[in-house]
């Protein structure tokens, strides 16, 4: 799970920031009203490279989060319906779900995940450390990859046996990241990577980062 970067100049989508601050300083609770639904998902996958936050898998081309797309502050609502909704399949996910009842756009509880993980994990309880865009955290903190079953394991040195549990509970319970599904694709996605460099091919990685990094160092 790559370290993901949300801090303020990553924010594009000024006018849902300026809506939500003077929401949060006027001690105010945040409306469900999804005014700013495009601006908030189109702006986390520039944050996530179109990646879902928890799995890596590919969810949007860069095509649909460009630069271009954004004016004045909003994101410019293409003409066709179709590229707006259906260019992507992933959802929306508040990473604690207990801030999202007071704190519905809270940008800092936002993340963009894979549909299917999003309705596995559900309202499933959070170890708030292990939240990838904490300013302290970094995948090797808390990760390891196991390239023989393509699964992801807790750090081997890290000694707390409470920790190592929360970082299961996580690994299983809330990101899935050894979900059968994603096993599966991951598996066959690091082969055909693993085989383009035997044959010395061009290589561009568009997902699953942090295996493609640990596992064939590119």
């Amino acid at each position: 799970m790559q370290k993901i970067n949300k801090l303020t100049d990553t924010i594009v989508s000024t006018k849902y920031k300026q809506w939500v601050d003077n929401l949060d300083a006027s001690q105010k609770q945040h409306s469900k009203s999804s005014t700013y639904y495009d601006d908030v998902v189109m702006n986390l996958y520039r944050c996530q490279a179109g990646v879902c936050a928890y799995t890596e898998m590919h969810l949007c081309t860069n095509v649909h989060y460009a630069d271009v797309n954004w004016t004045d502050g909003r994101y410019k609502i293409p003409d066709d319906a179709k590229f707006k909704r259906e260019g992507h399949f992933g959802q929306l996910e508040h990473f604690d779900h207990n801030d999202k009842k007071l704190k519905h756009w809270n940008w800092d509880n936002l993340f963009m995940i894979h549909s299917t993980i999003n309705s596995r994990k559900s309202d499933a309880e959070v170890i708030p450390y292990i939240k990838p865009d904490l300013a302290g955290y970094t995948p090797e903190t808390y990760f390891e990859y196991d390239d023989d079953f393509h699964l992801f394991i807790p750090n081997q040195n890290i000694k707390d046996p409470q920790m190592q549990a929360d970082i299961q509970y996580m690994i299983d319970e809330v990101l899935f990241l050894n979900h059968d599904g994603v096993v599966r694709y991951r598996t066959n996605y690091l082969n055909n990577i693993k085989l383009l460099k035997r044959l010395g091919e061009p290589i561009v990685v568009e997902e699953f980062f942090t295996a493609v990094k640990w596992t064939l160092d590119i």
